[in-house]
């Protein structure tokens, strides 16, 4: 297979570069990091289908087909195609919508089509992608001693928004075939998707499980309930004595609650029972408890990050002079952080990565 052919939809739509990007192996990852190294003329491609698939996906949660996945990536890169022969703009806007889904190709188009437009003309700029060694299997426990909400960021690009007094624990590195996390408290979670990983949440009295998507469990030692609210995708919420009997004995028989977005399981600690209901709180299902609407008009980037610093809780590393020609005005309301960090780089051409509980910003800069 000869990768140094492949276009960006290609790429997004190759199995190997799929599986690299949604569910990695030591092996895969190896494999793409060495052929970059060997063919750094195509890491604008690489950086774009990665940011492609991920939004595509992101987008979908959990019910994306494979046939869906590909129509998708292919539409857009259409669109990105005509973007390129228009000319070219420093900022890019992002119109209010009723769907993310819109916004979000909105400017993947914008950021394709800059790139393409770029890149014929010599100044294509190309993705930061790097190995990082991790140490093994250290837990790491994140505890919330402040009034406020703390954003904790795993190693497998999940988000965990900590209300105060809860406390999270998980591993440096997640094992093969699982990501667990315990929770005390409550949280919000912004899971990554990994089909061949489910993300566990362990309380006392329950495990949730799920692929990849965002929901809140509530388990607070002074309430009489545990509660799982889900906002998008699929979660299956289980009593924990009966999911760990799965352990020993697969074929058992056990209760579990599957919920779809904007329904809600309630598990009764002195009835011992779990029960399944919609959300009446739609506040819960927000990242942060204040969801705060931000409209930027025309604003410089470096501006906008420090306003999500702020707001998050986050160290988020940038280069201020490489930003200081970049300007974006958008608007933002129910996203979760990282379809806002997503969307902000889509328009001014950059990445980011999460790298040692922070955010880093890889830009070459704007015009």
């Amino acid at each position: 297979m000869d990768y140094r052919r492949y276009s960006v939809d290609e790429f997004a739509t190759d199995e190997m570069f799929q599986k690299w990007v949604m569910a990695p192996t030591p092996e895969i990852t190896a494999f793409w990091l060495k052929w970059i190294e060997d063919h750094p003329e195509k890491s604008g491609e690489i950086g774009m289908a990665r940011e492609l698939l991920l939004t595509v996906s992101g987008m979908y949660n959990d019910d994306l087909s494979d046939e869906m996945l590909r129509h998708e990536i292919e539409e857009i890169s259409r669109l990105a195609e005509l973007q390129k022969h228009r000319e070219k703009q420093g900022i890019y806007q992002l119109i209010q919508q009723p769907l993310w889904r819109v916004a979000a190709i909105f400017l993947l188009v914008s950021a394709i089509g800059l790139w393409l437009y770029n890149k014929e003309a010599g100044s294509g700029a190309p993705a930061h992608i790097s190995a990082k060694s991790i140490p093994a299997n250290a837990m790491i426990v994140k505890k919330n001693g402040t009034a406020h909400e703390m954003t904790v960021f795993l190693t497998d690009h999940s988000v965990a928004t900590l209300s105060p007094g809860s406390t999270i624990s998980y591993p440096e590195t997640f094992a093969a075939g699982e990501r667990k996390v315990t929770l005390t408290g409550e949280a919000f979670f912004d899971v990554a998707k990994n089909p061949e990983s489910p993300f566990l949440v362990y309380t006392n009295e329950t495990v949730t499980k799920v692929l990849g998507t965002s929901f809140r469990v509530k388990a607070l030692d002074r309430e009489n309930t545990v509660m799982v609210l889900v906002k998008t995708g699929r979660v299956s919420v289980y009593p924990k004595t009966e999911y760990e009997s799965l352990q020993n004995k697969p074929d058992k028989k056990v209760s579990v609650i599957v919920l779809n977005p904007n329904q809600q399981a309630v598990f009764n600690r002195k009835d011992n029972k779990l029960l399944k209901g919609m959300v009446n709180n739609r506040q819960l299902l927000s990242e942060l408890s204040v969801q705060k609407e931000l409209v930027f008009d025309d604003k410089p980037v470096s501006q906008v990050f420090k306003i999500l610093q702020e707001m998050y809780g986050i160290v988020i590393d940038f280069d201020q002079d490489m930003l200081a020609n970049c300007s974006i005005s958008a608007q933002f309301n129910d996203e979760n952080l990282k379809q806002r960090l997503s969307a902000i780089c889509q328009a001014i051409g950059a990445g980011y990565e999460m790298v040692n509980g922070k955010v880093v910003i890889t830009s070459k800069g704007c015009n």
